[in-house]
């Protein structure tokens, strides 16, 4: 019996069980992108915890602690202090707004022409090839455990998840992600626990890993400065976040539930590099280090606990999968069809679009899952790109008044050039592409906003002061900066 097949039907059937059950509640375009913005904590936090928990963190946590050791925790340090202060900080302001994207930020604040930057650079240079990342990583598992080829993997991993994101949105996502969670978690324990003692215990892994594994200062500051940066900055403009905090049905689970659930990610992510120091005991040197996690799978365990713990890698995927595709969704249907095409639309219609856009975007990553062979060296190029161009404009519309737009325009393509530049130049000095964007984007911002006036359009505030002194109601974009009906005052959230 191919235990891993079973495991793995039996998976995909309970999690269609609950994406119809899901879909039932959708009705409009707010329930299938927000979940009508009435969450509760355990799917925000066991969503954020699968997002989270995807093939970087698992397959390449497990890689990078097979090749870098303990020192590869700066990431998890970085990842989750940069959520869990950009939340307690600015999750009450993001809540109150009410923002179904980080682009309708840009467009309520400085006009919409500044979002479309943004929503180009969220929807394809980053929600697009990292969904196109997950269907290689799901058909790397499929080909692993069967005869399936790569190829048809990769349109089974499509096929799967474009029918889980297009049946239920949001509240299916929400959902499945919650039941992918507990598989998730159960899994990465499971398999620290059985590695280590396959290896021969705790002793025997302190004892026989090399020394510059276990060392925080074995790869060098430059190296561990570009790690943190990479997986820190970013997380303060990740649009899945910042969804899942509207789309909650008060704003103290909102955050409660984030916040609770990065932490637990980046604890699993943190058994993903310990996972990856105990396979040095089993691994000759050498070794891919992204067939760590799945040949200490494969080769170590036993089929009928070896599929749960595919199981748990395949859901890692999975959800990441579904989540990036309907949230670049989201960014077509209200950042560019909403925002540009047409403002009158109607729900009936935005749904429509919303779904079709769900579709859109998983041909697209298909195409690119298909036919790009570096396809991780792409997602590192949008992780940077995405940093450094929206940190110093979503801060400054939140805290600094006088930003103006052709500051913000300024910023954004300019941090873009720096960081394109410096990558083509080879990373002078050794320092990674995102540090000289995010440094060009704010000096541009603050000189360009110093020399110029604010445009019409704008809607001059800083948020997060018209939050705390109680005015951000009266601080509502207007109508015309996003060229859609203003439904701030419709969506304000409950008293908590």
């Amino acid at each position: 019996m191919n235990w891993y097949l079973v495991w793995i039907v039996g998976f995909l059937l309970l999690l269609f069980a609950v994406s119809v059950r899901s879909a039932q509640t959708v009705k409009t375009a707010d329930d299938y992108a927000m979940a009508d913005f009435r969450l509760g904590f355990f799917p925000i936090c066991g969503s954020v915890i699968a997002t989270v928990t995807g093939s970087a963190a698992l397959i390449g946590g497990a890689g990078q602690g097979f090749q870098l050791g303990i020192s590869y925790f700066i990431t998890v340090l970085a990842f989750t202090g940069f959520t869990v202060v950009a939340v307690l900080i600015l999750g009450p302001t993001i809540r109150a707004l009410r923002l179904y994207t980080v682009p309708e930020l840009f467009a309520r604040r400085f006009g919409k022409l500044s979002a479309l930057v943004p929503a180009l650079i969220i929807g394809f240079l980053y929600m697009t090839p990292t969904f196109g990342m997950q269907l290689v990583g799901m058909s790397s598992i499929l080909s692993s455990i069967t005869d399936l080829p790569v190829l048809w993997g990769i349109v089974l991993g499509f096929a799967v998840t474009l029918a889980f994101t297009m049946i239920g949105g949001m509240p299916s996502v929400a959902w499945t992600d919650t039941v992918q969670t507990v598989v998730i978690v159960a899994g990465v324990l499971l398999m620290l626990v059985l590695g280590v003692n396959y290896v021969g215990g705790p002793e025997a892994v302190v004892e026989s890993t090399p020394e510059h594994l276990l060392s925080f200062g074995s790869i060098g500051f430059t190296e561990l400065l570009n790690w943190f940066l990479i997986f820190g900055p970013f997380y303060i403009v990740w649009q899945t976040t910042w969804q899942r905090l509207t789309a909650a049905r008060t704003t103290r689970t909102g955050i409660s539930a984030v916040v609770v659930g990065f932490l637990i990610s980046g604890l699993i992510a943190f058994f993903a590099i310990l996972i990856g120091i105990t396979a040095v005991q089993a691994f000759p040197e050498g070794t891919d280090p992204d067939a760590i996690y799945t040949s200490f799978v494969a080769e170590v365990f036993p089929g009928s606990i070896g599929g749960l713990l595919m199981v748990s890698l395949l859901a890692a995927l999975l959800t990441g999968a579904t989540s990036f595709l309907l949230s670049g969704a989201i960014n077509i249907s209200k950042d560019i069809y909403q925002g540009w095409v047409d403002p009158a639309a109607d729900d009936t219609r935005i749904l429509r679009v919303s779904r079709l856009s769900v579709g859109f975007m998983a041909v697209l990553g298909l195409v690119i899952a298909l036919w790009v062979e570096d396809i991780i060296a792409i997602y590192q190029v949008a992780l940077s790109f995405t940093a450094a161009a929206l940190v110093a404009p979503v801060l400054a519309a939140m805290f600094w008044e006088r930003a103006t737009k052709a500051g913000v325009l300024a910023s954004t393509i300019g941090a873009l050039a720096t960081t394109l530049l410096w990558r083509l130049a080879g990373q002078p000095f050794g320092l990674h592409e995102i540090a000289p964007g995010l440094v060009a984007s704010a000096v541009l911002l603050v000189v360009v906003s110093l020399l110029t006036s604010h445009a019409p359009e704008e809607h001059v505030t800083a948020y997060v002061r018209e939050f705390r002194a109680g005015r951000l109601r009266a601080a509502a974009a207007p109508a015309e900066s996003t060229g859609a009906p203003d439904l701030a005052a419709a969506r304000r959230p409950e008293a908590d």
